[in-house]
């Protein structure tokens, strides 16, 4: 799976340069500027397409595996996800936004709240519907978030399997690799 998952992961990448070239052609229209309707459209789409080569070249495989299940219910109301970070908890609520930022700084939106971790500074717990961040360093808190479409409703895990092997992921249910 994970040369599958290589081959279309570069054919995404040359999507994404066409992307980004044709967004580049578009800056040279005239009257592209900060206050055209037009330049806020664009520079939304160039975070999109930004956020898609992130998650492919930045994040760590458990990361990654975790945010494509996610994108399977971005924007789905009946899908909801929960959030708890040391003593703030959140309600369930619907997942509207996945950004991937410079450095593999990932952004989710929940509702309005925002859930921000540096991929690198983490370790993974993976559970059938709940993934525990674990941050590598002292005195920090772990991101618990819950989510009621489980792993097993989707292909991510079949293709993301070998993501249970990777020196980030401290913990793999049990169950996961039985579906997987």
């Amino acid at each position: 799976m994970g040369q599958q998952r290589a081959e279309l992961d570069q054919e995404i990448l040359l999507i994404c340069e066409d992307i980004e070239q044709c967004l580049k052609r578009a800056e040279q229209l005239p009257g592209y500027n900060d206050s055209s309707s037009y330049y806020c459209r664009l520079i939304t789409l160039k975070e999109k397409i930004a956020t898609e080569r992130r998650l492919q070249e930045e994040v760590s495989l458990p990361c990654r595996f975790l945010l494509e299940h996610f994108s399977l219910f971005l924007g789905k109301w009946d899908y909801t996800i929960g959030c708890k970070y040391g003593l703030v908890q959140s309600g369930r609520g619907m997942l509207s936004d996945i950004k991937v930022g410079e450095w593999g700084n990932v952004s989710l939106m929940i509702d309005g709240l925002e859930v921000t971790w540096r991929d690198a500074d983490y370790h993974y717990m993976f559970y059938p519907d709940k993934v525990i961040l674990r941050p590598k360093a002292a005195g920090k808190n772990d991101i618990y978030l819950y989510f009621s479409y489980a792993f097993k409703y989707g292909n991510v895990l079949s293709r993301f399997a070998d993501a249970a092997n990777d020196p980030q992921t401290i913990y793999w249910h049990q169950e996961l690799q039985e579906n997987g």
